[in-house]
């Protein structure tokens, strides 16, 4: 007690009015706090130090500072971060016990395929790099350069949350081993014809009465009137610029920012008029997109996109003089925030019902995963009543 001094004493004296008596003021030690109890599962512990490296994970996810953590406003949010932390372990325990006594444990064929896994990945990520840099007009690098970088990236990623690659791995092992015992557990799951028949009419109406519906269903089923097919040429501003004018939206400065944009845009203009210009002349939209457009997405360079009135896919001054169009007409180029757009209108796209043989396999999928879920939480509640839960949040 003697190292607290006087701040000691008037935490006493503070109590005593307050009628606890006492010092509470324990000294944590760290490696003894790890070890406190804080669930137990089929009479087995999780102990603070296995949620803590879990929560240290899930905060360098989130990027959670230890500032964000102090911060009395964030409060409630870290609070419900550290129940699902805990639950998530205690889930993890549950289907660990499942998972052994149907006979699915880590073993070298789950840890190879982890490798595998994780080996794909880093080749993707590094392609990834490697077409950033090309589109920056950077000299191009051996690809073992890329895929050395690119290991770095997720090596330094793994620092940060405190793993060791071998850790890794073997966690992912262990994942695609429950995945492998989930996939066996809901093997027996199907679907009738009378289920996707079901589905389509029940949806089919909601979608009609209700068309803003459609946007966000798993299916369209109903296509209203009003909605055209597009594509773009985007000449854009550079990533810093447009950083810089939300950061002074951010900042409340709505004149400094719109000063800034008019600026910036006017810098990219001539750009995008010698563009729109070759387009005008009758030059290949498709070509001029390869070309010029800082928009490459599979969807502009193929079907395009899709939009109507508030789909939200463009800024709303774009949107609305992409609807203003005919079929094959091409706008002039169109300022937003992104830079400048020059829009073509490929097709206006008629209001449709979709027929059921039309939209059958993806309905059967949706209303599959539906059926998968439910026996799934079903089976989750019921063995989480069989393992005796206890929680212990007061010492997260």
């Amino acid at each position: 007690m003697k190292r607290f001094g006087k701040h000691c004493m008037i935490f006493i004296v503070l109590m005593f009015i307050l009628g606890i008596t006492g010092c509470t003021l324990i000294e944590v030690i760290p490696e003894k706090d790890r070890q406190r109890v804080v669930a137990e599962v089929y009479g087995e512990k999780i102990l603070k130090g296995e949620f803590l490296d879990a929560y240290n994970q899930q905060k360098a996810f989130y990027g959670i500072t230890e500032e964000i953590e102090k911060d009395s406003q964030y409060k409630d949010t870290i609070k419900e971060i550290k129940k699902d932390v805990l639950d998530q372990l205690i889930t993890r325990r549950v289907l660990q016990k499942r998972a052994k006594q149907a006979g699915f444990t880590v073993n070298e064929e789950y840890i190879q395929e982890a490798r595998k896994e994780l080996e794909e990945q880093l080749k993707s990520y590094a392609e990834a790099l490697k077409q950033r840099a090309q589109s920056k007009g950077k000299e191009s690098q051996q690809e073992k350069d890329y895929l050395q970088k690119a290991r770095n990236e997720w090596r330094q990623q793994l620092s940060d949350a405190g793993l060791t690659e071998e850790e890794y791995i073997r966690r992912r092992a262990e994942n695609i081993m429950l995945e492998k015992f989930t996939e066996k557990m809901l093997e027996d799951v199907e679907v009738t014809e009378q289920d996707i028949q079901q589905y389509y009419n029940e949806q089919l109406n909601k979608q009609k009465e209700d068309p803003s519906l459609v946007e966000t269903a798993p299916v369209q089923l109903y296509r209203p009137a009003g909605w055209v097919r597009v594509k773009q040429i985007l000449i854009s501003l550079s990533s810093e610029e447009r950083d810089e004018y939300y950061n002074l939206i951010q900042q409340g400065k709505q004149d400094e920012a719109k000063k800034y944009l008019e600026e910036k845009l006017k810098a990219i203009e001539p750009r995008a008029r010698e563009v729109y210009d070759k387009a005008k002349a009758g030059e290949s939209f498709e070509a001029l997109i390869e070309a010029y457009s800082d928009d490459k997405s599979t969807a502009n360079k193929e079907e395009g996109y899709v939009i109507y009135k508030g789909s939200g896919m463009f800024a709303e001054e774009v949107e609305k003089a992409a609807l203003k169009l005919n079929e094959g007409e091409i706008s002039e180029p169109v300022s937003s925030p992104l830079g400048y757009h020059i829009i073509k209108l490929y097709e206006k796209l008629p209001e449709k019902v979709f027929s059921l043989e039309e939209k059958k396999e993806e309905i059967k999928e949706v209303v599959l995963n539906d059926k998968r879920n439910e026996k799934w939480n079903a089976l989750l509640e019921e063995w989480k009543k069989e393992a005796k839960i206890k929680k212990y949040e007061s010492r997260l």
